[in-house]
C-alpha cells in the first residue's frame, strides 16, 4: 500500500485524477528545472501548466527564481489563467505570465504535500 493511501482519506474519483494530474505536471517541471541548472534564474523558460485539468498541454514563461518561489510551498502550483479549479484550490497571486495557486485545506492540501517531491 502507498503512502498516500496510509496517511490520506479515500478520495473522489474526481480529486484523485485531480491530484494525479497535478503531480504529473510537477514531476515534468522539476525535470525541466533541472535541465536549466546553471542558467541565469532571471532566464524565462517554459514549464507545462500543474493545474488538474485533464489534458492540459499549455505552456507558460517563468523564470528559475519565479518557479523556485512558488516551489517554496508545497501547496503551491503554477498554472495558466483560467485553469483555476475553485473548490480545491484558491488564487495566491498572478503575473501576465502565469497564476500561482494554492490547495484548500483538507484533502487537495494533504495530497499536494505527499505527492510533492521534494518532501
Amino acid at each position: 500500500m502507498s503512502l498516500i493511501c496510509d496517511t490520506i482519506p479515500a478520495m473522489s474519483t474526481r480529486e484523485e485524477r485531480l491530484a494525479k494530474n497535478e503531480a504529473t505536471s510537477r514531476q515534468i517541471n522539476e525535470g525541466i528545472e533541472d535541465a536549466h541548472a546553471g542558467t541565469s534564474s532571471t532566464r524565462q523558460i517554459r514549464m507545462v501548466c500543474e493545474c488538474g485539468m485533464d489534458p492540459c498541454e499549455r505552456l507558460m514563461a517563468i523564470t528559475l527564481s519565479e518557479y523556485e518561489q512558488v516551489r517554496g510551498e508545497p501547496t503551491q502550483f503554477v498554472i495558466v489563467r483560467d485553469h483555476l479549479i475553485d473548490d480545491i484550490e484558491r488564487l495566491v497571486y498572478e503575473t501576465d505570465r502565469f497564476v500561482v495557486v494554492a490547495k484548500r485545506e483538507g484533502t487537495p492540501a494533504e495530497v499536494a504535500v505527499a505527492e510533492d517531491p521534494r518532501s
